[in-house]
């Protein structure tokens, strides 16, 4: 008599497992088709950072670089930086006209060749962009050549070292002299 009960509660216990068990797989088939409908993202296209655009952080510079600020060359490479980021700062303010058309001419060709597959005007899209921010870029490209030398004179060969690194590291790659 104690078997047959057994027998019986566990087959109850079986069956409410596997009715229980085959609700939950329904529920994550239909949670998991409602994920893969996601619409594309919108395009994001970072002028400043195409072109070479950094402005620094003078305090984070100065620990990757193994210089204090507290030190008469501190004080130096923080006005220096200063100098440069005003600098940057007033050519960005000066194309930003520029440079916002140029990422919305991105942004749009982005978009319309995501939704109808075409890439076929995207030779033509580049060669405008680099038409249009090639000013920009030689003004930039003389500006951290001056910040280069600077840099050199001020730091020491192993901090000039790191200071190159933590360029690389930013993506800011210097142009040769």
């Amino acid at each position: 008599m104690k078997k047959i009960i057994l027998i019986l509660i566990l087959g109850c216990a079986f069956t409410a497992q596997a009715q229980y068990g085959n609700r939950n797989s329904r529920s994550q088939r239909q949670s998991q088709m409602g994920q893969t409908q996601q619409e594309a993202p919108k395009p994001n296209f970072n002028v400043e950072r195409y072109i070479g655009i950094v402005i620094y952080d003078i305090k984070k510079a100065a620990k990757k670089s193994s210089i204090k600020l507290s030190s008469k060359e501190g004080k130096e490479f923080s006005k220096v930086l200063t100098k440069y980021n005003k600098d940057i700062k007033d050519i960005t303010r000066i194309n930003s006209f520029l440079l916002r058309s140029t990422k919305d001419m991105i942004e749009n060709f982005q978009k319309s060749s995501r939704e109808s597959g075409d890439f076929s005007n995207q030779k033509k899209v580049q060669k405008r962009m680099g038409e249009n921010l090639k000013p920009i870029f030689e003004t930039l490209k003389v500006e951290d050549l001056k910040l280069n030398s600077t840099m050199k004179e001020l730091l020491s060969e192993k901090q000039y070292k790191k200071w190159i690194k933590y360029n690389r590291k930013i993506y800011k790659v210097f142009p040769k002299e």
